[in-house]
């Protein structure tokens, strides 16, 4: 038996080759992974998506007149977007209607305040003729509807998120929303 090497673990070689390639892996993704640039504008068109999705969704299923199922924009140093209104009691119709962004919107539905400035983020929009609407609505199709009756003209109602890049939502005629 005094020919047999028992081998056990691995060689000096081998294991400084790993931990190097550790090693520039976490350099390179530690960097990447420690700053928001060009991340948070993503998060917030995917957000812009859902939020007007699910008032698309409301309006098809609430089809009684006089109530509004929108977003309503802001523009300049305090961006923002929101439903005037979550209360769609009867007789309320006027209220979500309105021009503002309801206070006590959840953060699926809005942006609060100086959220997006806050990030460094501002937002634009443009339907082909009019430049920042002031609103999108859908009707009982969940075909859009803004404040110049644009959308359904054949180009898209386009909100831009800026930051240190840019990124669209599109609202097409039909109704299909989705980043552009």
């Amino acid at each position: 038996m005094a020919g047999i090497r028992c081998s056990a673990g691995f060689s000096l070689v081998e294991l400084i080759t790993v931990i190097t390639l550790i090693g520039v892996l976490a350099v390179v993704a530690g960097t990447r992974l420690q700053s928001r640039q060009g991340y948070v504008e993503y998060a917030y068109q995917d957000r812009l998506v859902s939020a007007l999705r699910n008032m698309q969704i409301r309006a098809m299923q609430d089809t009684r007149d006089g109530f509004c199922f929108r977003l309503n924009f802001q523009y300049g140093a305090s961006s923002a977007y929101g439903p005037p209104s979550l209360d769609y009691a009867p007789g309320n119709g006027s209220a979500t209607c309105g021009s503002g962004i309801a206070s006590d919107a959840p953060a699926f539905l809005a942006t609060v305040g100086t959220e997006l400035t806050d990030e460094g983020l501002s937002l634009s929009s443009a339907d082909g003729a009019l430049i920042n609407f002031s609103y999108i609505g859908f009707d009982a199709l969940g075909r859009p509807l803004n404040n110049a009756a644009n959308c359904g003209t054949g180009t898209p109602c386009r909100v831009t998120i800026t930051g240190e890049s840019s990124v669209d939502v599109c609202i097409e005629s039909e109704g299909y929303i989705h980043a552009c």
